[in-house]
């Protein structure tokens, strides 16, 4: 199952944006299956993560579904999910 153009998109921005948080991973490859925790994302980074991604994509992350972002691709269906909605 692939991604469309628009996730593809999301995507790309996500990890620019996780790029930004963590710089250190500069040469490392994220993908739509890369957790936060191998990404030694430790909590605060996720804030962070996820507030440049709400402003980035003018969308607001519900508190409740914070913890269910496991891997790069729940952000990246919910922003893409959100911005076709």
């Amino acid at each position: 199952m692939g991604i469309d153009m628009s996730e593809n998109a999301v995507l790309t921005d996500i990890v620019r944006l996780i790029r930004q948080v963590m710089p250190e991973l500069t040469d490392r490859e994220i993908t739509l299956d890369t957790s936060f925790e191998e990404l030694g994302m430790d909590s605060l980074n996720r804030v962070d993560l996820l507030a440049a991604a709400e402003s980035e994509f003018d969308v607001t992350v519900p508190d409740d579904d914070v913890s269910t972002f496991i891997q790069v691709r729940h952000l990246v269906d919910f922003v893409a999910g959100t911005r076709v909605g």
